[in-house]
């Protein structure tokens, strides 16, 4: 997610269930906007959206339709 080329953000597919719904929500495209080490959250802003979107770094399921192990 935090990879780049030529500065900018390189483009990444995300699946995280919504942890007051259990609902999947993908994107298929997205970029990381900032990434909190010392806290449990990432922002990423999704392909044709201007407003980041906050997402907790234990809810990702998917990355790059990867699954993510805990």
């Amino acid at each position: 997610m935090e990879k780049r080329k030529d500065g900018k953000p390189v483009e990444f597919s995300l699946q995280y269930c919504k942890r007051s719904t259990g609902e999947l929500v993908t994107y298929e495209r997205a970029v990381l906007t900032s990434f909190h080490s010392e806290g449990s959250t990432i922002n990423i802003l999704p392909a044709g959206e201007s407003n980041p979107r906050k997402i907790r770094r234990c809810l990702i399921t998917r990355i790059n339709n990867l699954k993510v192990y805990f």
